[in-house]
């Protein structure tokens, strides 16, 4: 039987990924030829889930008791962004509010530059696009980390921290930018002219910090000096929530050494980032070393991504439910429900990519199975070209 040699070659050329462990080619052939036959009728999309799935052969045995499982990825990606390439690793923030076509259309943010832009995606196709969405001048470095939606704008948020090596102020960083965009296609609203239509860049963060975490701004990283370090935004019941990756701080009423991460919130117009409307932070309590890395809103709560804070970089990935309680103690440490580690190490791509580094995460979708709810997420990646998209599903624990 013939088979068609440019899916083969497509096939062959995912030995790239580095950890990948070749078949026989027979064995290869065989797959391939029986594809095929299936692929007269299949829709374009169905070819691109097999070749991403062939892609995804790092993947590790998943023991029984695993909670994160690894559906397909890096997915490939189609369009271009049309940045150079160390930007186009430096994807730090997603946000996916509305669905068109089956694909979910969302705004993603770079730690790199001044602009941002969309995709469409779901678990067989990733589309970037070229279109600027400017988020300051062409000099600056908004140094963008994190990024939300409500139901009619999308939020983007700089680090406000301060530089790394060497500390230096960055006044880019402290901007947090709303942007109208259109509930039916998912896309910032434009004039006429191409410019965008409702842009507010008014906020002023430190408004609604507490005295603790406003002296933190403008220090350096780290746990010696204990710098501000803004790295996820969540949009839900009608506030923003803001993650920090610092400053951190020792949970005293853990026997385990645990640490305290903070989330503060504010509301979602400047006129409400006021002195008086500041209130003080969550404290969520992660395991020693980690921080929030980014936020997704879910029904019933938020989750976070956890991932290295300023000071480590070998503590690991993994995901909580953070079912928020505006009435909790914020002087008491709030518990989250671990939903398992995420271990993507190898995942990456020998052409382009330089590093694995979880920093986005979007819900596709989420549905109730047994005593909990399974989330369909894709997790994007700091130092991969275009995010290296990695779909997984969060699982209830089996008890």
């Amino acid at each position: 039987m013939k088979f068609d040699r440019n899916i083969l070659r497509l096939s062959l050329e995912n030995k790239h990924f580095e950890g990948f462990q070749a078949l026989p080619l027979r064995v290869i052939v065989s797959h391939l030829c029986q594809a095929k036959i299936r692929a007269r009728t299949m829709l374009r999309s169905s070819t691109l889930l097999f070749i991403a799935l062939l892609g995804a052969s790092w993947l590790p045995a998943t023991s029984s008791r695993a909670e994160i499982k690894v559906i397909v990825g890096p997915l490939p990606t189609t369009g271009d962004f049309d940045l150079e390439k160390k930007t186009r690793r430096s994807l730090s923030g997603i946000a996916c509010p509305v669905v068109v076509d089956g694909k979910h259309i969302c705004l993603v943010a770079f730690d790199e530059g001044a602009e941002a832009r969309t995709i469409a995606i779901n678990e067989a196709e990733y589309e970037v696009r070229k279109k600027s969405i400017d988020l300051g001048p062409d000099d600056s470095e908004v140094d963008a980390e994190a990024v939300a939606a409500d139901g009619a704008f999308y939020y983007v948020s700089g680090s406000h921290a301060d530089k790394r090596d060497p500390c230096e102020m960055n006044e880019g960083s402290h901007r947090l930018v709303r942007i109208a965009y259109d509930p039916a296609t998912g896309l910032p609203i434009r004039k006429s002219n191409g410019k965008l239509q409702d842009v507010e860049d008014g906020f002023d963060i430190t408004k609604v910090l507490n005295d603790e975490l406003r002296g933190s701004v403008g220090k350096c990283l780290g746990s010696d000096e204990g710098g501000f370090d803004i790295e996820g935004m969540a949009a839900y019941d009608g506030r923003l929530y803001f993650g920090l990756r610092g400053p951190t701080a020792s949970d005293e009423t853990a026997a385990g050494g645990e640490t305290v991460a903070y989330v503060f919130e504010a509301g979602t117009s400047p006129s409400l980032f006021t002195q008086d409307n500041a209130r003080d932070p969550f404290r969520i309590r992660v395991a020693s070393g980690r921080a929030i890395r980014d936020m997704a809103s879910v029904d019933g709560g938020i989750l976070l991504l956890l991932g290295p804070d300023d000071d480590n970089r070998d503590v690991g990935w993994s995901i909580a439910l953070w079912k928020v309680d505006e009435q909790a103690d914020r002087k008491a440490p709030v518990k989250t429900t671990d939903l398992g580690p995420l271990d993507l190490s190898q995942a990456k791509r020998a052409q382009c990519d330089k590093e694995v580094k979880p920093e986005g995460m979007a819900v596709l979708t989420s549905h109730t199975e047994g005593s909990g709810d399974v989330y369909r997420l894709a997790i994007f990646s700091d130092g991969m070209c275009d995010g290296g998209p990695v779909i997984v599903d969060v699982m209830p624990s089996a008890q």
